[in-house]
């Protein structure tokens, strides 16, 4: 079974040819129909187990067809849930709660994971750029406005005590983009997840500067967000997704070696690097969706940082915990 992968486009309209097979069909047992799922980015190893899971038949033993909309992300994340295009998003923990309070009408329901150091700040193989002080008055390449990238170049002007406009983010897009703004001068450095760093060092392309896990602490890296319509008419679908979900994170957890081998196929990145990426990021993803009072507390303070609200937000506009934690049984 392969899940269809919809384009959006940038203006949030409706996906050209996906159907809506089942997503009015209730939550009838054994037939819990389609569910779209607007995922930040692809080739990022947190996101993962959106395919892998497909690949595994995790939904669809459960009864339940997944249709993962590929966007650049979590501004168009964001974007997708406003406009009903998907049900279900992926996307930064910041990133969706500023949706939320903006009046997209949905909940954190899972996490992905909570630790930062699955994000890293690339420059190129001989920049001058030592350590975190040297991005002061430099352009930083993110994915889009309102993305996790956006979100983290953002955070290291907090962190050090900065200016915002000591950094400039310029809005690139994805990966290749990002390559060859940096190799074209326009940017002095990007942000992006770990596997792509760990490839451009191998290809001698870029060297990884940095990664966010002592720049952001207490906090929620990337999670899973369902609209309140899904929460409310379709629980048991939303339920089965995260059910799937979390069987498939455990069992990239207990299978290093096919988990590897399905990295190096769907990103077609070296064995090498899938290794190193793996052996970085898979203690971080959560086995249950469960997210510490400490995190979602660091969240809802991390709005306030980033200058998407004036005061944090009360913990329950933002986040419904009935669906953890996920007893994910094969």
């Amino acid at each position: 079974m392969a899940a269809a992968a919809v384009a959006l486009t940038l203006t949030g309209s409706a996906c050209g040819g996906g159907d809506d097979e089942g997503t009015g069909s209730g939550d009838g047992q054994g037939d819990l129909g389609t569910i779209k799922v607007a995922v930040g980015i692809r080739q990022t190893f947190e996101f993962l187990p959106a395919e892998y899971g497909v690949e595994l038949g995790v939904w669809q033993k459960r009864g339940l067809k997944v249709e993962n909309v590929y966007v650049q992300g979590s501004g168009q994340v964001s974007q997708a849930m406003a406009s009903g295009q998907t049900d279900l998003g992926l996307t930064a923990g910041a990133s969706g709660v500023d949706a939320i309070l903006s009046g997209v009408p949905s909940k954190i329901v899972g996490l992905i994971g909570k630790d930062f150091k699955m994000m890293i700040v690339v420059v190129p193989k001989d920049s001058p750029i030592t350590d975190i002080n040297g991005l002061k008055g430099k352009t930083v390449g993110v994915s889009a406005a309102g993305s996790l990238t956006d979100y983290l170049a953002k955070t290291i002007t907090v962190h050090q005590g900065w200016a915002e406009t000591d950094i400039k983010r310029a809005n690139i897009g994805g990966l290749n983009e990002q390559l060859a703004a940096l190799e074209s001068g326009a940017t002095d450095a990007f942000v992006w997840s770990a596997e792509a760093g760990f490839a451009l060092e191998e290809q001698g392309k870029g060297r990884v500067l940095m990664d966010f896990g002592d720049v952001v602490k207490d906090n929620v890296f990337e999670d899973i967000v369902a609209n309140d319509s899904a929460i409310k008419d379709r629980e048991a679908a939303v339920r089965a997704y995260l059910e799937g979900w979390y069987e498939t994170v455990n069992h990239m957890k207990a299978n290093r070696d096919e988990t590897i081998a399905f990295m190096v196929k769907e990103f077609e990145v070296s064995q090498n690097v899938a290794s190193k990426t793996y052996d970085h990021d898979i203690d971080n993803l959560s086995l249950d969706g469960t997210i510490p009072e400490v995190n979602l507390k660091g969240l809802a303070k991390s709005v306030v940082d980033q200058g998407i609200a004036d005061k944090e937000p009360a913990i329950e506009t933002f986040w419904d915990g009935r669906f953890v934690p996920v007893t994910a049984a094969g």
